[in-house]
């Protein structure tokens, strides 16, 4: 990418609102000095904002935070964790991944920005059809497991789900959003996720092209999902699938024998879920399926073959129809909120976030490990802009050891009983969950 842009900066605070251009941070300096000053003097009714993109609602996006070096004695902005992916692609602040240690999950190669800002992903398997004799197998996740060695040369399914989840926003929470009008439901979702694909290709393919999102009967999504399924066709072009698994129901757990029981599916070709596929579906995210089963919102990712005609059987008849066969899928757990979670302890976490009208983010582990990040960090604690919450759910020799590292890590980061962390393996119900640290 080209050079970075030094972008006008909004003060806004007990003087009012004042706006700093890139003329203004580099001709004048002592005067820019002052500013950031005041700010970071101020820090508690000063916020400071990058104006690279235009304000969204009332979100208050893309905030900055004043530094001080001790050594030159002059001020300087960085952007606030978990927000580089917030700016425009060239601004100085702008980063391809929220977290420096999502990076390190992948080869270099995995995910670039081009010159115009938009994402290029490497999948596994790629989504154009090749001729027989050149296509590379996906690699999926061994069995029961999905921690694997660091730089992978590849996005997994997972990854990609997390990585259009969080270019989105999705996984973050503000209080403001239960006052707005827009709620948080599976149209919107797929509304967020289309204009986050509208930015990203998988090789030379942009996403849109083969990307069918959740709908209802009736809907303009369930159309478009109908127009992708044709272009697949005509181009010979795989699938990617995102939904919602159905409420469980015995009915929904035999329907899981040879498809996917999904519950907003409008505009779907007919989903078969070979033996092979759902074998590593039942070990590789077993965890999911039992959240599924206790009666929580999964979100589902699939990549299936090109689209061909079928005559699946309906009623004692057969009628034609587009159908696909799937050749991976992977699941996610997210709170009513769409917020990702990864164990019921962290749901009882999250419910409790959102009750108590907290400012939260969950940090996404993409095809990383999961001890690696933080289970929440709250982005609403005077004095850091993002505080980790962790959930301790095992007490197993292993994950002990583990938790030791990570306790002795906030600790030299923090300090020692000014982080959050909750014992849920001795506390399961959550009846003695300690309070959040005060905004």
């Amino acid at each position: 990418m080209g050079k970075k842009t030094v972008y006008t900066v909004r003060f806004s605070g007990l003087r009012g609102v004042s706006e700093a251009g890139g003329d203004f941070q580099r001709d004048r300096v002592a005067d820019w000095q002052r500013w950031l000053r005041h700010a970071r003097d101020n820090k508690l009714t000063t916020v400071v904002t990058c104006q690279c993109l235009p304000p969204e609602g009332e979100e208050v996006k893309r905030r900055l935070k004043v530094h001080l070096s001790q050594s030159s004695d002059q001020c300087w902005l960085s952007s606030y964790a978990f927000t580089g992916h917030d700016h425009a692609p060239d601004c100085r602040f702008y980063s391809v991944w929220p977290d420096e240690r999502q990076a390190a999950i992948y080869t270099t190669d995995v995910v670039k920005a081009d010159a115009e800002g938009a994402f290029v992903i490497r999948l596994p398997t790629g989504l154009q059809k090749k001729d027989a004799g050149e296509e590379k197998a996906a690699v999926p996740p061994a069995d029961g497991e999905r921690k694997t060695r660091r730089r992978q040369p590849s996005m997994q399914l997972l990854g990609l789900l997390h990585f259009l989840w969080e270019q989105s926003g999705i996984n973050l929470w503000q209080p403001a959003f239960d006052r707005s009008r827009i709620k948080r439901n599976a149209g919107w979702v797929s509304a967020r996720l289309n204009t986050t694909a509208e930015n990203i290709r998988v090789g030379r393919v942009p996403l849109p092209e083969s990307l069918l999102l959740m709908a209802r009967k009736g809907t303009p999504q369930a159309d478009e999902n109908r127009a992708a399924v044709r272009r697949a066709k005509e181009a010979s072009r795989r699938l990617i699938f995102v939904s919602l698994l159905a409420g469980w129901s015995e009915q929904a757990e035999e329907r899981l024998l040879g498809t996917l029981p999904l519950g907003h599916f409008a505009g779907f070709p007919v989903l078969t879920l070979p033996e092979d596929v759902r074998g590593r579906l039942l070990r590789s995210f077993s965890r999911e399926l039992g959240h599924w089963r206790r009666g929580m919102k999964v979100v589902v990712i699939a990549q299936g073959d090109p689209p061909v005609m079928t005559f699946p059987p309906s009623n004692g008849l057969t009628w034609p129809a587009d159908g696909c066969t799937l050749t991976d899928v992977a699941l996610m757990t997210v709170s009513p909120r769409f917020i990702p979670l990864d164990s019921v302890y962290e749901g009882l976490v999250e419910e409790n976030l959102w009750q108590g009208k907290r400012a939260f983010i969950k940090p996404l582990r993409y095809d990383g490990e999961e001890d690696v990040f933080p289970d929440f960090v709250l982005t609403d604690v005077q004095g850091t802009d993002a505080l980790p919450l962790e959930v301790f759910g095992m007490n197993t020799p292993d994950y002990l050891a583990r938790k030791q590292k990570k306790i002795a890590h906030y600790d030299r980061e923090y300090g020692a009983g000014r982080w959050w962390q909750w014992d849920a393996s001795s506390d399961p119900e959550g009846d003695a969950m300690p309070a959040f640290p005060a905004p």
